[in-house]
C-alpha cells in the first residue's frame, strides 16, 4: 500500500522541529511496511518576502528516510479563500511527480484539514483517490481559521471516507461541525523511546516544569500566578521552555510577582532539549486552556514524571490518579494547591508505574496499528 501523506505543517529551515510528531507518524507507519511518501505545500508568508534564501518550486530530499517532496512558495494572497485554488495546483503538480517517481497512490493521509485536508480533498476527487484525514486542531479555537474558510474544511471532511481525531473533546466538535458520526479517535503518536526514564536526579530545588508555543490559550499567566502564590520565597523553581509573542509579557508577570529569580524561560527547545528536561524535573505543569490531545503530557509520563493539567478537552484522556492531578480551567488556587499537593507528596508517586500506564496506553506500535485498521476498513470497502 502506497499512501501520500500531507501534514499541514511541517518541518522547515526555519523551524526544525515544527510538526515533528507528523513526521513521527509518518516513520512509524514506513516502519510497519506501509510505503510512505510525504508531499507537503510549504507556504511562506509575504513577511518573509525577500529574507528566503531557498529556491521556490519543487523539491525532493530523503529526510530520516522518508522520501519528501516539498513545492514551496509564498502565500501571495493570505486570507482569502482565492488561496486554496493555489494551495490545490501545487498539491496537484506535487501528486503528479510522486505518481511519476514513486508510482500509483493507494490512499491519501492528510494531517489537519487546515491546510493540507482543503487540498487533498480536491486530489481525492480529482483522481478517485481515497482519503483520510486525520484532525488535530479545533475548528471553533483555530487561531488561522476564518468563516469563510470553513464551508472548504466541512467539504474535505465530507469527500474523506474515514475521519480521525486526536482527543475525545475534538471528537465532539468535530462531529457536530462535520455532521458525521463515524468519527474516531486515535491519539498521536509519541517516541516514548526518547523519553525513557533516567536515573532519578538530587533537585536542591524542587523543579516543576512547563513546556508550549507560548502564544494562544497556553495559560501560563495561569501557571506563573498559581506558582507564585504557592512557592513564592520558598525553594522552588518553575521551567518555561518555549517561545513566542507572549513570552515578554509573562517575564515582565514573572518580575512584578516577585519571583523572577525561580521563573527560567527557557526559549525554544529541540526535542532533545525537551527530553533532557523532563527527566531532570520533578514534575510537569501544564495550564493550557484547551487542548486537542496534549503530546507533552505524554512525554513526561515516558520519563515517569507525574504532571498536572486542566480539564482542556484533552488532558481528561491521559491524566488518572496514578499519574497526576487535573483541575478547572484558570483556577489559580486549585492548580495552586495541586502543586503544591504533588511537591508535598512525590514520592508517592511511582515513576516505573506512570511510565508503563504511558507505555500501555500510548506506545508507538499501538497507535500505529489503530491507523493500519483504519486504512484496511478501506481496503474491506473495496476503495483500494
Amino acid at each position: 500500500m502506497h499512501i501520500m501523506f500531507i501534514p499541514s505543517w511541517y518541518s522547515n529551515v526555519r523551524n526544525k522541529v515544527h510538526g515533528s510528531f507528523f513526521k513521527e507518524q509518518a516513520l512509524a507507519l514506513q516502519e510497519s511496511g506501509i510505503s510512505v511518501t510525504v508531499a507537503y505545500n510549504e507556504i511562506w508568508p509575504l513577511t518573509l518576502l525577500g529574507k528566503v534564501n531557498e529556491k521556490a518550486g519543487m523539491n525532493f530530499e530523503i529526510e530520516g528516510s522518508l522520501k519528501t517532496y516539498r513545492y514551496k512558495n509564498y502565500n501571495f494572497i493570505p486570507k482569502s479563500p482565492l488561496m486554496f485554488k493555489v494551495f490545490n495546483k501545487r498539491m496537484d503538480k506535487l501528486y503528479k511527480e510522486i505518481v511519476k517517481k514513486e508510482g500509483k497512490v493507494d490512499l491519501i493521509h492528510a494531517q489537519s484539514s487546515l491546510w493540507a485536508g482543503i487540498s487533498a480533498a480536491y486530489i481525492s476527487k480529482k483522481y478517485n483517490i481515497p482519503l483520510v484525514i486525520t484532525e488535530h486542531s479545533s475548528i471553533e479555537r483555530g487561531s488561522y481559521v476564518r468563516e469563510s474558510y470553513k464551508p472548504l474544511i466541512k467539504e474535505s471532511y465530507n469527500v474523506a471516507k474515514k475521519v480521525v481525531v486526536v482527543g475525545t473533546g475534538l471528537k465532539k466538535e468535530i462531529e457536530e461541525f462535520s455532521g458525521r458520526n463515524d468519527i474516531k479517535v486515535i491519539h498521536n503518536l509519541v517516541p516514548l523511546e526518547l523519553f525513557e526514564k533516567k536515573e532519578e536526579k538530587n533537585n536542591e530545588e524542587f523543579t516543576f516544569f512547563s513546556l508550549a508555543f507560548l502564544e494562544g490559550e497556553k495559560g501560563m499567566d495561569t501557571l506563573i500566578k498559581a506558582f507564585s502564590d504557592g512557592f513564592n520565597g520558598r525553594n522552588c523553581k518553575l521551567k518555561i521552555g518555549g517561545d513566542g509573542s507572549q513570552r515578554k509579557g509573562l517575564e515582565i508577570l514573572a518580575n512584578n510577582l516577585g519571583i523572577k529569580n525561580q521563573v527560567v524561560f527557557l526559549g525554544a527547545l529541540l526535542r532533545e532539549e525537551v527530553a533532557k528536561n523532563m527527566n531532570e524535573c520533578n514534575a510537569f505543569v501544564l495550564a493550557s486552556r484547551y487542548e486537542t490531545f496534549g503530546v507533552v503530557y505524554i512525554e513526561a509520563l515516558a520519563a515517569g514524571k507525574p504532571i498536572i493539567g486542566m480539564y482542556n478537552g484533552g488532558a481528561e484522556d491521559i491524566i488518572n490518579e496514578v499519574n497526576g492531578k487535573i483541575v478547572a480551567i484558570d483556577d489559580i488556587n486549585g492548580l495552586k494547591d495541586a502543586m503544591i499537593n504533588i511537591k508535598e507528596n512525590i514520592n508517592s508517586y511511582n515513576s516505573d508505574v506512570i511510565r508503563a500506564d504511558c507505555i500501555k496506553r500510548f506506545t508507538k506500535e499501538s497507535i500505529v496499528e489503530k491507523i493500519i485498521e483504519v486504512y484496511k476498513e478501506i481496503s474491506i470497502e473495496g476503495e483500494i
